[in-house]
Formats: structure tokens, sequence, C-alpha cells
């Protein structure tokens, strides 16, 4: 009789502690989410029964939220959500370490013991304990109402491999400005507009505020943190919006040109994408100066003169650097648009008018700077009428304001680079470019 008391104490024991309910402790990370109010575990263990059975809290409001359920010894999937299932809780990666895919459906799984568990903290949506941010909704902008000869821009950048036509933009309200947008994870990335399926993109100016160069490109550079983004639109090629534009007339003497003209003469800049023969230039007096006259963005622009398309084009030296800029190996003409203007005719080839054909690049019939380049020190010689406004850099920034009746210049304290001295004369404003040694 008490061999039998004996066995059935055992068997009481056994059965006690298999059918005895184990203490488990959930944690999850929110410090990256947001729109949430309570997070929640829902499992085979409660039917996925939503907030009413298991919430979670967040006692020391430290993002890690927790919860504490007695399970029974066994196999279990679960997953988090929150607010009753909004958004249908997590969305597990299949086959990642922590899941389990059945019917479909993808769940951590759990596996409870014979004693009390605390599992690690885990990010939402993640087996990891390193919680990385939720990508955020970029919305990008490009105002087109400066541009011609396209169909569809698109934006294309390190984060969809410069695909083409993989993220197209939209003029829902036709005003001219294309956007789209795009869910980045937080980061750096390089990026640019084109259209068309890369039928043409922007030709963007080295050492722009907006642009980051490398391995002979340069691209728009974008830092994503982990709020959305809304860019202020820009102007398409350029660092800043389309705020307002200025007609401007360019004008080549091609005298000294020994090549035959058949088609005639073009410009071709960044505002047209070096586009060949888009740009016409006229010499209807026979005088050997072609020019044409464009509406510009008010902004930094650069460009040459061709022939026939692009059979020829201007070929620059270094000692031609007074009126251009080398950017991804390519020397072009550089100017800052900023008001009405008629440029002087200029040499074909050359920074300078043809030997004999009257004013340098860097003066006109209204001032004269001497000497340009210079260390600093620049000389004005001017006619009565003339109001000098202020000196700029070559993003357009004041960096001097002037009194009006100034006979020197002096950017002796300023970084060697190109300027641009604007003075009025009559009812437009002229630029003159400095070049500071």
């Amino acid at each position: 009789m008490k061999k039998n008391l004996q066995i059935i104490c055992i068997f009481l024991l056994t059965s006690f502690s298999i059918f005895a309910q184990i203490n488990v402790t959930f944690k999850l990370d929110m410090t990256q989410q947001t729109g949430f109010t309570t997070p929640e575990v829902n499992g085979t263990f409660n039917g996925w029964c939503g907030a009413t059975c298991n919430p979670m809290t967040d006692a020391n409001s430290d993002g890690i939220w927790e919860a504490t359920i007695a399970l029974l010894p066994g196999d279990y999937e679960y997953k988090f959500a929150y607010d009753n299932w909004v958004n249908s809780g997590e969305q597990l990666i299949p086959g990642s370490s922590c899941t389990v895919t059945n019917s479909g459906f993808t769940n951590r799984f759990l596996t409870v013991g014979s004693s009390a568990m605390v599992l690690p903290t885990v990010c939402w949506n993640s087996c990891s304990a390193t919680c990385v941010a939720p990508p955020v909704p970029v919305t990008f902008k490009v105002d087109m109402t400066q541009q011609t000869g396209f169909t569809i821009p698109e934006v294309n950048g390190s984060f969809n491999g410069w695909c083409g036509s993989c993220n197209p933009l939209t003029d829902v309200n036709l005003d001219g400005i294309w956007e789209t947008t795009i869910l980045l994870a937080a980061g750096s990335y390089e990026y640019k507009f084109s259209h068309d399926n890369w039928a043409g993109q922007e030709a963007l100016l080295q050492g722009s505020p907006c642009t980051v160069s490398a391995f002979g490109y340069t691209n728009r550079s974008l830092t994503v943190g982990n709020a959305p983004m809304n860019l202020n639109p820009v102007c398409y090629g350029l660092c800043t919006a389309c705020n307002g534009s200025s007609s401007v007339t360019f004008k080549v003497d091609m005298s000294n040109y020994t090549g035959t003209i058949n088609t005639g003469v073009f410009l071709n800049g960044n505002f047209n994408q070096f586009c060949g023969s888009c740009n016409p230039m006229t010499d209807a007096n026979s005088d050997d100066i072609w020019e044409t006259t464009m509406l510009l963005a008010n902004d930094t622009i650069e460009y040459l003169f061709s022939v026939d398309g692009w059979s020829a084009q201007e070929q620059f030296t270094v000692e031609d650097a007074a009126c251009t800029f080398t950017n991804n190996g390519f020397t072009n003409r550089y100017m800052l648009v900023s008001a009405t203007t008629s440029l002087p005719a200029v040499c074909y080839e050359s920074c300078s008018t043809c030997p004999g054909a009257g004013l340098s690049y860097f003066e006109n019939k209204d001032v004269k700077i001497s000497p340009n380049p210079s260390n600093g020190k620049f000389i004005i010689t001017t006619e009565n009428g003339i109001y000098f406004k202020n000196v700029t850099n070559v993003v357009g920034e004041e960096i001097l304001l002037l009194n009006g009746s100034e006979t020197s210049i002096d950017l002796e304290k300023f970084d060697s680079g190109i300027y641009f001295l604007n003075y009025i004369s009559g009812q437009e404003i002229q630029t003159i470019r400095l070049i500071k040694n």
C-alpha cells in the first residue's frame, strides 16, 4: 500500500508539471515607429484576439514595450500588432531566422519549456535587436517650365539603380511642376532628373551647392533622415527654383573660322542639355556675327557654340580659363544669368573679340576693367550714367554691396575664382566677369 501511494504522488507531481503554465515575457522595440498608441501580442495562444487580450506596456517610457503571458509548454506562432490590428500587424519576411510560414502567413515562432522565459528584445518587423528606421516618403519636384522637347520627366538615383523610367513624375495640375513620391530609408543618396527613359538628362554644374561629383559624374545629393521629406521644386538642371528668367542675347564672331558652315551656327548649353541643333543662331546682315536670344532661368549656365549641329564645336585651352569652366572633363563657356543682357560678340574658340573687332570679353562701351584677371584689385574706367550695384559669386550670392560710383574694387579677402560685377546702364542691368587669381 505504501508503494502504491508513492507511485500516485509521483504521477500527480508529473501531471502538475506537465500542465503548469510558464511565464513568458515578450519585449518589442518601437523606437523607430510612429503613428501607434498601444502595441499588442497576438498568437495561436490567444486566438489572435487583438488589443483586448494581451496589450503591452512601456512603464519607463524607453520605447521598449513588454507583456508577460502565462503559457503551457509547447510550440506557438505569434506576431506583434498595435491598436487592435491596425495595418494588419508586422509584415515579417519569410525565411527570416525568427519566423515560420504556414498557409501563406509568416509569423514569429516560440517554443515554451518548463521554466520562465524572458525573450530578447526585438524590433518591429525584424528578428534583430538593432532597429533600423523604416523608409519614409520623399517627394521630388522639378520645374520644367523652362524646358521643351520632353514627354515625361523621371528621377534616377542610387536608390533605384539609375534605372531610367522606373520613377516617372506627374504634373496633375499642369503648372509645370512635376513630382513623385518614393519611400527611402535613412541615408545619403545621389540623383538627377532625366526624361523619357534617359533620352535627356540634367547637365548639372560641378561645385554647385546641391551637387556632389565623383568618378566623373556630377549629380544632386540628398540626405534622408527619419521624417518624411517634401523637397522644394528645383529648376531642371539647376540647384535653385526657377525664380524668374532673363532674356540673354548671345553673339559669336565666326570670321576666324576656317571650316565650312553648311546648316548654321548653334548655341548649346546645360539649359538645353547640349542638344545640338535645338537653338540655331542667325547672321541676318552677313557680317559673320551670329546671334540668338533666349529666355533663361536666372542662374549659372555653361554653354558653347557649335557648327552644323555637333559637326564641329569650340575647343578651349588653359589660356581661355578667363571665360570658361571645366566640369566633369568638359570645358565650356560660363556665365551668371541675372538680368536681361546682350553679350558682346566673342571670337569663336576665344574669350575675346576677334583681332580688330573691338572690345574684349571683359569690357563693353560702358565699362572697362583692368587688370582682369588680377590678384583682387580691379580698376574701373567708365562713362557717365553708370550705377554699380554689387559683386556676386558664381551661385548668385551678393558678396559686396557697392555705392554706385566706384572707381575700383578690392576682392583680395575673397577666394580665387570667378565673380560678377553688376551695374545699371540705362534701363538694363549689365554684368562683367571678374577673375581673381
